[in-house]
């Protein structure tokens, strides 16, 4: 396994050098080139993820392969979190562990700190095209499109207090309320890319949507509710077979690092 990364990252190492060392002139003509790039995404959720959440960030990286002919080839991964869980904790977390008014009561009695956050991955690889505009060929509109995986869960976070731990959710317990899904997902990107005769300044701007179908990936739900007559009802099992339309779409900003060596400016002594 090492052996294979090792020959992956030196193949990718000679070929980005190749590339750089052929000096390129930005301004006349359309160059090859790879692309190191950072992001970041202002997010909304719609359908099955709207129950559960409310706005989310994304950070994330990517590599992109623009050809000669525009054509672009990107691999990326992204850290999906948000800080809105929709829902009051009775519901997150069930009757089963909690009081009246939706506490957990830690190992010594106490009312246990907790906070509730969303986290998640993303996962693609895409395939778009750019067409020139402004201010030179390697610059202006862009669509592109691609499949990866999705997943999302509900984060529990705890202060671990020496004298009053909240023993229901903590360690590998708090899997049991979390709800992790997840499952293939299908992304469109459209916007504007810029990069710089100056090399300085290479971003995007773009309007995206990614949806992903997704089910549970838990097997058991701890969450426990009572019935009428103070019988307490466990959720158990998960139905593996339910499944999940997770929608999320909103802005992107990226950062670009090109590989590319520009072609020095031509001097005239007199």
């Amino acid at each position: 396994m090492k052996k294979t990364a090792f020959t992956i990252f030196l193949t990718l190492t000679v070929v980005l050098s190749g590339l750089a060392q052929t000096p390129r002139n930005i301004k006349k003509e359309s160059i090859p080139t790879f692309m190191f790039q950072v992001t970041y995404a202002a997010q909304l959720p719609g359908l099955d993820t709207k129950t559960d959440y409310g706005f989310t960030n994304t950070i994330g990286g990517s590599i992109i392969y623009k050809s000669k002919s525009n054509w672009l080839f990107t691999a990326n991964g992204n850290f999906i979190f948000g800080n809105k869980i929709k829902g009051d904790r009775i519901d997150l977390l069930g009757e089963g562990i909690t009081t009246y008014e939706g506490e957990i009561i830690g190992g010594g009695g106490l009312v246990s700190a907790l906070a509730m956050f969303q986290r998640g991955m993303h996962f693609q690889a895409e395939v778009g095209k750019l067409f020139p505009i402004w201010p030179n060929p390697n610059s202006g509109v862009f669509v592109q499109g691609g499949i990866g995986y999705l997943r999302n869960r509900m984060r529990i976070d705890y202060q671990v207090e020496a004298q009053n731990p909240p023993y229901p959710v903590m360690d590998d317990y708090q899997y049991g309320y979390d709800r992790m899904r997840g499952g293939f997902a299908l992304h469109g990107e459209t916007g504007y890319m810029i990069m710089s005769n100056n090399r300085l300044y290479n971003f995007s701007v773009s309007l995206e949507v990614t949806y992903a179908r997704t089910k549970p990936l838990r097997d058991y739900d701890f969450r426990v509710y009572f019935d009428e007559n103070g019988n307490p009802v466990p959720n158990g099992y998960v139905d593996k077979s339910q499944r999940y339309n997770d929608l999320y779409y909103g802005i992107r900003v990226s950062w670009m690092i090109p590989t590319y060596q520009r072609q020095p400016e031509e001097y005239y002594y007199h």
